[in-house]
């Protein structure tokens, strides 16, 4: 007979064996980057490599005393340079490594949150731990947490929002309509993918479970008080009633640059001068053009005039609307930069052919996923998989977000596609036994 300390261990240990799999394989690669890869000059890989610098200044005005007030905080939202902020201030050092270590704990919960969300589903226990192992073996959620980007700690409460959703749909509880919300608000808070992701929720929820519309209210209620301030302190500092700037910035320096190229055969360092050109003289504020450069554009990045937010929105669409066939054409290659490619793992080489094999098994298996749920009428699987898988993968290419994107913008879903995989292969190994059973 087994004793309470044996039912215990039986319960944790596929946990606890994720937990294992998990930091090990971000600590291997920590010490890959930092203590055995050099580049051709002579230096190891950066904690703060391209945006993630933005984050770790933003730790450091924390820290001196400056508050909230810089202006990149109107680009980036607090809860990353906080969280970097904390570390060094527990740490005692402002050695960005101490919070990309302190991260991978972050990035190693996510495995357990996915086999949460499995369990909350009442999936099958091997469909559960397979779904945490896809997520603890991931290329790129693995090495997105090797830099202080915020994608990791905004993907932990993506994935808590889920559990909430999921407990909403079946108690009709409003406290976990509110803790949904917190949590997209958190999400947010981190990374402003999030901002529009209580929209698909309102509007699918009610529609999947008559009786909600009162509890998804709640939901958007505790998300707006949660991102209101943020608001406020854009508007506060610098006269625009926004929560980040980064999403218009993107859609006509990167989006609209990328469309025109296309279309004209013009360099895209070309077009990012003319367009800062051409924004100056639509708010009246242009020199003559041989004052732009590429570089130009970053004077619009945070702007304390209402006005720019506007024109650059503007000017985005116009070229959207002029150039509609390379607009669309246009789209495809962020997509595939968002499913099959991590700039950072250029590094290792030979293993980029093992992560092409990782997301093809990931994507197939997960497809299959979605077939068996479809057959089974297993709306809510399908709804709280599908749902974060569309919205996060529609934001960033609609929005054309930078140059450097790539499987980090998948991270968010990860989880998602990690539980329809783990379904998917549940349900080719059934039949495969039931066939060998049969023959």
């Amino acid at each position: 007979m087994k004793t309470a300390k044996d039912l215990l261990l039986g319960k944790c240990q596929p946990l606890l064996v994720l937990t294992i799999v998990s930091l090990i394989v971000r600590w291997a690669t920590y010490y890959y980057y930092y203590q055995v890869y050099i580049d051709i000059g002579g230096l190891h890989f950066s904690p703060t490599a391209d945006e993630a610098s933005t984050y770790e200044i933003l730790a450091r005005q924390i820290l001196s005393g400056n508050g909230l007030s810089h202006e990149l905080f109107s680009y980036r939202p607090p809860l990353q340079p906080m969280f970097i902020a904390l570390t060094y201030l527990a740490s005692g050092s402002t050695n960005p490594l101490i919070a990309v270590f302190v991260q991978s704990f972050i990035s190693a919960g996510l495995a357990i949150l996915t086999f949460i969300i499995a369990k909350e589903l009442n999936m099958p226990k091997s469909v559960r731990f397979f779904s945490g192992l896809l997520v603890a073996l991931d290329p790129a959620s693995i090495i997105i947490g090797m830099t202080l980007m915020a994608e990791t700690l905004s993907n932990i409460f993506v994935a808590i929002s889920i559990i909430f959703i999921i407990r909403l749909i079946r108690s009709h509880n409003m406290r976990d309509a509110a803790a949904a919300g917190a949590a997209i608000a958190l999400a947010t808070l981190a990374r402003p993918t999030a901002i529009y992701y209580w929209v698909p929720i309102i509007l699918i929820i009610p529609l999947l479970v008559p009786g909600l519309i009162r509890k998804t209210v709640m939901l958007v209620i505790v998300f707006s008080i949660g991102v209101l301030p943020w608001y406020l302190r854009n508007e506060i500092y610098h006269n625009v009633f926004t929560f980040s700037t980064v999403g218009n910035f993107d859609l006509l320096f990167y989006g609209a640059v990328s469309v025109k190229s296309k279309a004209t055969g013009q360099s895209p360092q070309e077009l990012e001068a003319q367009f800062a050109y051409e924004l100056d003289q639509r708010l009246n504020q242009g020199q003559s053009r041989d004052h732009y450069n590429y570089s130009s554009k970053w004077k619009f990045l945070v702007s304390d005039n209402p006005q720019v937010n506007s024109e650059i929105s503007k000017m985005a669409i116009e070229v959207f609307r002029e150039h509609p066939m390379e607009y669309a054409i246009t789209i495809f290659r962020p997509l595939i930069k968002i499913f099959a490619i991590t700039n950072y793992l250029k590094v290792l080489g030979p293993i980029r052919v093992m992560e092409v094999a990782f997301n093809l098994c990931l994507y197939i298996l997960a497809l299959f996923g979605i077939v068996n749920s479809w057959m089974n009428r297993n709306h809510v699987l399908l709804t709280v998989t599908l749902l974060p898988i569309i919205y996060f993968t529609a934001i960033p290419v609609l929005s054309r977000a930078g140059s450097g994107m790539d499987t980090r913008a998948r991270t968010p879903f990860t989880f998602a596609l990690a539980i329809l995989a783990a379904q998917g292969l549940y349900w080719v190994w059934k039949r495969y036994s039931h066939n060998t059973e049969t023959s």
